[in-house]
């Protein structure tokens, strides 16, 4: 009887402990620090000192344009470069007596994007403000032991200062310790391969290592981060990395990424959509974990072997940056221990931005962290004081795997009220890691349309890269377009009933080297194409981003249209195809009001090339012919009698 009391007190005090371990403490580390040129930022932090302990520790890299008071650095760099965020520890004494610092760990790895959308003053439509900013959030629990008191962190920045593409890049980085027990207690932290080399060297600098593992060690992992860069190992495929253990390979894996054009800032100024080597620009590098705990042997010295490779290639111009972290843990101190790990919609965190705002399907990621594999779990979910949805998950996922759930689409209580987002995890058996299973979100509403509405869509040169669909909320298809002719607008009516609907716009036709890249974009020879919705009657009320890679997606609503689109036009709709053009050009116009107008071709002085004229106009098509002007960059220019309109036309024979 004594026995199990004691069992029962033990139970409880170690729940009284959970239950009192969710308190979070907040670390700046960087303030708004411009990183105006090319090296590292430094910065003290003072962190916690380690008395606690906490179940997740995340870093908050927020990235901005530089200060608009700096005139310097007017907004955003125009190109991608590389950022790392660094954890430094004492490496001695100087010949003064001073400390200096050196590398000890990599917590962090993202190209900066293309920012010539956010840069101060620039014409190139629409785009991002000065004000853009992007958060990037990390797990770093695994460091926690390195987070402790004074810390100084290095923020590098590997661009330089250019006159053809001014700006800079600014880092804030916030820690979040959130109090409580971590799925497993780590022991080490081993950088074991750091730095960036050519390919030709890396043979001799990624030597075998004979590290040896402590006895108490029950589990190990390998963290694994790497970009290829320079001409050759920026855009070439097919390169690996490998990890080895006493000869014998455990993992390969490929150094690439296939989803550029799917990451979640766009448009961005330069190409953007090219696929590379494991990072595409405005996003991380790709970070992988490989757990090592069935491989190694406690207690002994592993020979450990890492390296980079392509068979029968030899590049004049490719080097790696690259980043390989042994991490020892004790056991993990949980069985069952399921966890929550993020809602990916609704939601209005910047790096789902592709996938909100929604109102279809609730979207979440769930992680397992106990020692036993997860193979079903209940999913419960909705609105806060709304009705409760549940939805059964059955899988398999071993101890650190997460999985991505799309669950049934739900009743939206309001469409006026932000009434918070829940998910919660639920499984059978002694889960009393409860802390981790339920997050809430914060949303967007999408936009309510008008019952009937046009779609309108111009194609590009390339007209079998581009379709579009329309589907309910079950997911079932309405009306699809494929099949287009080149330089041709098409204009579709919809009638829908009260519900939610999504609109997807796909450039993924054609050949795969040469398509996910909008309906425009400039640096292709494929032309201008767009797509907008209409009212009818009445004038455009959505305007869709033409440069936005593989797909674009619109969620929205059609109830009670209380918008307030205007059934009459509030601004002339001028539309000049293709262009770039090769022999002519295409003048579509609707006006508000019949005029008489001119149609002028000049060239950037200014000088008439081609005139046309009408009376009394006010809808139709005016077609220039082009074919006697050479290659350059020419003026279009329609007057009517109260106002004129540019638009700059440019000929590629």
């Amino acid at each position: 009887m004594n026995k199990y009391k004691t069992l029962t007190i033990i139970f409880l005090c170690f729940f009284g402990f959970l239950l009192s371990q969710e308190d979070t403490t907040f670390v700046t580390a960087h303030d708004y620090v411009d990183m105006d040129s090319h090296g590292n930022f430094d910065n003290w932090a003072v962190f916690p000192d380690g008395s606690t302990s906490y179940r997740k520790v995340l870093m908050h890299y927020d990235l901005r344009c530089g200060s608009p008071d700096n005139p310097t650095w007017p907004g955003c760099s125009g190109w991608d470069y590389t950022t790392k965020i660094s954890l430094l520890k004492q490496g001695g004494l100087d010949d003064y007596g001073n400390p200096f610092f050196i590398h000890d760990q990599t917590l962090a790895n993202v190209v900066t994007p293309y920012g010539t959308y956010m840069q101060v003053g620039n014409s190139q439509g629409s785009g991002f403000s000065p004000e853009w900013v992007q958060r990037y959030t990390y797990d770093v629990t695994d460091f926690a032991p390195l987070l402790r008191d004074s810390v100084l962190l290095r923020a590098f920045y590997g661009g330089w200062p250019q006159s053809s593409a001014p700006g800079c890049f600014n880092v804030t980085l916030n820690f979040e310790f959130i109090e409580g027990v971590p799925p497993r207690n780590v022991l080490s932290v081993h950088d074991i391969w750091s730095g960036s080399n050519s390919y030709a060297s890396l043979q001799d600098v990624l030597s075998d290592t004979l590290f040896f593992i402590p006895e108490e060690a029950v589990n190990s992992m390998m963290r694994v981060t790497i970009s290829g860069h320079g001409q050759d190992g920026e855009f070439t495929d097919g390169v690996y990395y490998h990890v080895k253990l006493d000869n014998s390979t455990l993992y390969s894996q490929e150094i690439w990424r296939d989803d550029c054009g799917e990451v979640a800032i766009y448009p961005q100024g330069g190409t953007w959509i090219y696929d590379r080597a494991n990072w595409c620009p405005g996003d991380k590098a790709t970070t992988r974990e490989h757990e090592l705990t069935s491989f190694i042997t406690p207690g002994e010295d592993n020979l450990l072997d890492f390296n980079i490779y392509k068979s029968n290639w030899n590049p004049a111009a490719a080097s790696y940056i690259y980043d390989v972290q042994l991490i020892t843990y004790e056991a993990p101190n949980f069985v069952v221990d399921a966890m929550m790990e993020d809602i990916l919609a609704p939601s209005n965190k910047k790096e789902y931005f592709r996938l909100n705002p929604t109102c279809s399907n609730p979207i979440i990621k769930i992680k397992n962290q106990g020692s036993e594999s997860l193979t079903n779990a209940e999913i419960i979910y909705g609105f806060e004081g709304f009705e409760v949805n549940t939805y059964s998950w059955e899988g398999n996922l071993l101890f650190g795997e997460s999985e991505v759930i799309y669950l049934p689409p739900i009743n939206w209580p309001s469409w006026d009220d932000s009434i918070p987002f829940y998910a919660e995890v639920s499984v059978s058996g002694d889960d009393l890691n409860i802390y981790n299973n339920r997050l809430l979100s914060d949303y967007e509403f999408v936009e309510e349309y008008p019952n009937t509405f046009a779609m309108w869509f111009k194609t590009n040169n390339v007209p079998n890269e581009s379709s579009y669909e329309l589907t309910d909320n079950q997911g079932n298809l309405i009306f699809s377009k494929t099949g287009m002719s080149a330089n041709t607008i098409y204009k579709d009516t919809f009638e829908l009933e009260p519900g939610c609907y999504k609109l997807q716009i796909l450039d993924t036709g054609g050949n795969q080297y040469a398509n996910e890249d909008g309906l425009s974009w400039w640096a292709n020879n494929d032309g201008s194409g767009y797509a907008r919705l209409r009212n009818i009657p009445g004038g455009f009320f959505q305007y869709y981003q033409d440069d936005f890679g593989t797909e674009l997606t619109d969620y929205f609503r059609v109830g009670d249209y209380s918008v307030g689109l205007s059934d009459k036009l509030v601004e002339p709709i001028i539309e000049i195809y293709p262009n770039p053009t090769q022999d002519k050009l295409i003048v579509d116009l609707e006006l508000l009001s019949n005029s008489d107008i001119d149609v002028l071709f000049t060239d950037l002085s200014g000088k008439i090339l081609k005139k046309i004229s009408k009376k009394d106009f006010s809808l139709g098509i005016i077609e220039l012919d082009l074919h006697v002007f050479n290659n350059g960059i020419y003026n279009c220019t329609i007057k009517t009698h109260d106002k004129t309109y540019n638009r700059k036309v440019v000929i590629v024979k």
